[in-house]
């Protein structure tokens, strides 16, 4: 079963307030408790939000209201998603906040390191980046096979370099790995989120900035249609070895 083809909306107005503007630097960072002017997370979704001003550009003093608000104005995510995604949330939170292992960061991620690393969880590694984008293949274009094998690939990387990695990919981290390219599918890929342009994939993956040529989906995504997205590519990734 495929998702119904969407019909992409009005394009959002990023100029104004709405402006594309990306910290960087020592102004930045992605640890919990930092004194840096601006506080970003390991998802490029939330550090876009902030880069356009749907949230605070500063990352910081964001209520669970305002995050749900940004998520279905933007991305156009169903009402009930955005309020489950959001349910757990302090009262007021930064986005480094997020950066906490396990909470909302976690290893194998699509372009940033392990917290094994040590490193600012906030940060795309461009290595990995690179990696990924450079397998768009003649039309330039990320398939959902595409993501699910770079998924299976990433968490063997993790397994054989991060301590304790297989102890702490639990099921719920594993649901959570692969809904990650399931949103970036519903949200930014084509109308049948069968696959992602290079070009938007690497706007809001490393830049973490709106492409210019985004238009929300019309049609709400749902809790249903993430879920789906979401078993089709572990169940992509499981079988690689035998379809790639």
């Amino acid at each position: 079963m495929n998702r119904p083809v969407l019909v992409a909306s009005k394009r959002l107005d990023l100029t104004g307030e709405h402006a594309y503007y990306r910290p960087s630097g020592d102004e930045v960072s992605g640890f919990k408790g930092s004194g840096a002017k601006y506080h970003r997370s390991p998802c490029p979704a939330l550090n876009t939000l902030a880069n356009h001003g749907y949230l605070p550009r500063d990352g910081k003093e964001i209520t669970p209201r305002l995050l749900q608000q940004a998520l279905v104005d933007v991305y156009n995510l169903d009402t009930s998603l955005a309020e489950l995604l959001v349910s757990s949330l302090p009262a007021a939170f930064t986005l480094a906040d997020m950066g906490v292992h396990n909470l909302l960061e976690h290893d194998a991620s699509l372009v940033h390191d392990d917290s094994y690393s040590r490193g600012d969880p906030s940060r795309v590694n461009s290595t990995l980046a690179s990696n990924l984008l450079s397998r768009g293949g003649s039309d330039q274009h990320l398939t959902k096979m595409t993501l699910a094998v770079y998924r299976r690939e990433r968490e063997a990387d993790s397994a054989a370099n991060t301590p304790s990695f297989e102890q702490e990919f639990t099921s719920e981290r594993m649901v959570t790995s692969y809904s990650e390219p399931a949103v970036i599918l519903l949200v930014m890929g084509d109308d049948s989120a069968a696959s992602i342009s290079v070009d938007r994939a690497n706007s809001f993956l490393v830049g973490e900035r709106i492409p210019d040529d985004y238009g929300k989906p019309k049609t709400p995504v749902t809790l249903f249609w993430c879920l789906w997205l979401t078993l089709q590519l572990k169940m992509l990734a499981m079988l690689s070895p035998v379809l790639v």
